[in-house]
C-alpha cells in the first residue's frame, strides 16, 4: 500500500518546476499540504508567474494535492516549532502535521530535515523521492539521471547528495 506524505512548499515548486510533481500522485496515496504551504508555493507563485505553478494548481483541483487545515494542537506545534527554531512557516506547519498524524514528511530544507529527525518524522527529500520513483519503476536509470540533474538547475544539490542518489540508483539496477 502506498504511503500518505506531508509536502513542503519547496519540494512541490521544484518537482513542478522540472515538470515531475505527478510522481508524488504516483507514490503517494494522499499528498497533503497546509495553507501555508499552499500560499508559499501557489499563490505567491501565481503572483510572480512562477514555472509550474500551474501543475500545482491542476494537483490541487483534481484532488490529488489535498489542502488539509491543521488542528489546534498541530497549529500549536508548529508555533512551538516557530518559536524555538529558525524554521519558516510552511516548513514549521508541515512538521506539525506529519508528526502528529505519522506521516512521511517530504522536505528539503536541512534544519526542518533535523528537527523532523529530533521528532521522529521520517522524511524524505525531492532527490529521495527521485530515488524512490527509481526503486518503484516510475523512472529508468537514465529518466533518474537527467531528474536529478533538471533538479539540480533549480535547486542547489551537494555533490555528496547527487552522488550518494546516483550511486545508489546504479547499485540496485545490478
Amino acid at each position: 500500500m502506498r504511503p500518505d506524505a506531508v509536502v513542503d512548499a519547496s519540494v512541490l515548486i521544484v518537482l513542478a518546476k522540472t515538470r515531475r510533481l505527478e510522481l508524488l500522485k504516483a507514490l503517494y496515496r494522499r499528498v497533503i499540504v497546509g495553507p501555508v504551504v499552499k500560499r508559499e508555493g501557489i499563490e505567491a507563485g501565481k503572483r510572480i508567474r512562477a514555472r509550474g505553478v500551474e501543475l500545482l494548481e491542476q494537483a490541487l483541483g483534481d484532488g490529488w494535492l489535498r489542502l488539509v487545515r491543521p488542528t489546534g494542537t498541530e497549529s500549536k506545534l508548529a508555533q512551538r516549532l516557530l518559536r524555538v527554531s529558525n524554521l519558516h512557516a510552511g516548513e514549521a506547519e508541515a512538521l506539525a502535521l506529519a508528526e502528529r498524524r505519522g506521516l512521511l514528511l517530504i522536505v528539503d530544507d536541512q534544519e526542518a530535515r533535523n528537527t523532523a529527525g529530533r521528532l521522529g518524522i521520517q522524511y524524505l527529500g525531492a532527490a529521495g523521492v527521485l530515488l524512490y520513483a527509481r526503486r518503484q519503476g516510475y523512472l529508468t536509470l537514465e529518466e533518474l539521471e537527467d531528474a536529478v540533474h533538471d533538479l539540480a538547475g533549480v535547486l542547489w544539490l551537494s555533490p555528496s547528495v547527487v552522488a550518494t542518489v546516483l550511486k545508489r540508483a546504479r547499485e540496485e539496477k545490478r
